[in-house]
């Protein structure tokens, strides 16, 4: 059985940035650093996908680089910004799966591991570690373990 954990584009960071930082040993912490590497690779996707989303709405020099005004990309028709934004919104909001079939004892113990954290958190710090338990339960509950 394939075993998936899903997030939205527009979290992959931040979850990335609070495992990276989370105090875990043993196998929860090698479970981590795949998932890390996991993530990274998705991020990489969803990059891409958002330089495909942007770069006609850009202005671009001689060499096809993008023209940049005041620290931020020239449009090419400053009427359609709302609509750049719109798709970019939803390629944020996009699901992305992560298969882990061959990580999931690792997986599995970072999932204990997370659930069973001794340290205060808060702020986002919160809200992101509740995201990924929300994530993990549904993978590894639906199987019953």
């Amino acid at each position: 059985m394939t075993k998936l954990i899903e997030f939205k584009n527009g979290e992959l960071v931040a979850v990335g940035n609070f495992l990276a930082q989370a105090k875990l040993k043993g196998k929860a912490s090698r479970g981590r650093t795949k998932l890390i590497k996991l993530i990274e690779e998705k991020n990489k996707e969803y990059n891409e996908e958002r330089d495909t989303v942007r770069d006609p709405y850009f202005q671009v020099d001689d060499k096809g680089e993008k023209i940049v005004k005041d620290n931020k990309y020239v449009l090419k028709d400053t009427s359609k910004g709302k609509d750049l934004d719109k798709e970019l919104a939803d390629l944020a909001e996009e699901t992305v799966g992560i298969e882990f079939t061959e990580y999931s004892e690792k997986f599995k113990a970072l999932y204990d591991a997370l659930n069973n954290y001794d340290y205060e958190l808060s702020d986002a710090n919160a809200v992101i570690y509740d995201l990924i338990l929300d994530k993990f339960e549904k993978s590894f509950e639906k199987e019953g373990k």
